[in-house]
């Protein structure tokens, strides 16, 4: 889910897998794409948003591990919409669309929720070292976690020009190609509810907008 911590979770995978032989990263919604890229790699990593028909069968099947994070997604859009200053209409019809994907193939993912990023991301760090790596040590594990908090990602993403290292330029930010973290990741240390974001009446139509996938409070009736 796009603003639910699905950056760390990148990262977490990235620092585990960097140790265990030549990564192959690339943000794309395609993974057979991506394998093609890939080379000799030991390992794939591949982020994004959405995934084609393909990437959606193999992770039915178990030939892929995935991570999805998830929010509140009242709050995951109010976000997205005042860091990136999208439209409520687009970014509602954005929310809609990663729910149906979710709910396809959410009994074959892990699924690591935005709170346990948000207030103890050592412990969230363990919980997806576990899923990604067989051999996992919690010590280093939680190291990894300790090293992306938010304080931490708010002082690198402000580093972030264009211009300055790696740097991808998509329109309304900039993001590290190694790291994937934009100029704009962190905003605020801390979080935000959606009403006092956007205000009631927004929140309101997204919870009228989104009733097939949440509860009267904003609440994901799955996850």
């Amino acid at each position: 889910m796009p603003r639910s911590g699905s950056t760390f979770s990148f990262n977490v995978a990235r620092c585990l897998l960097e140790t265990r032989g030549w990564l192959y990263q690339e943000p794309t919604d395609s993974v057979l794409t991506a394998l093609d890229s890939a080379g000799e790699a030991t390992h794939l990593l591949v982020k994004g948003h959405n995934a084609d028909q393909t990437t959606l069968g193999l992770i039915k099947v178990g030939a892929i591990k995935t991570i999805c994070t998830v929010r509140k997604p009242e709050d995951a859009i109010a976000s997205w919409m005042t860091t990136f200053g999208f439209g409520l209409k687009e970014s509602v019809d954005a929310m809609e669309a990663w729910l149906q994907m979710f709910d396809i193939i959410r009994s074959h993912v892990l699924i690591v929720h935005f709170d346990d990023i948000d207030r103890e991301p050592e412990l969230a760090a363990w919980k997806i070292a576990r899923y990604v790596c067989d051999d996992a040590d919690e010590v280093a594990a939680k190291e990894i976690g300790a090293k992306f908090t938010k304080e931490k990602v708010k002082t690198l993403s402000a580093r972030i020009e264009a211009g300055n290292g790696d740097i991808e330029d998509i329109g309304f930010s900039f993001y590290d190609k190694k790291t994937f973290f934009h100029r704009r990741h962190v905003l605020s240390i801390d979080s935000i509810e959606a009403v006092n974001r956007i205000g009631r009446e927004q929140v309101l139509s997204i919870r009228q907008a989104l009733a097939r996938w949440c509860d009267a409070e904003g609440n994901l009736r799955f996850s």
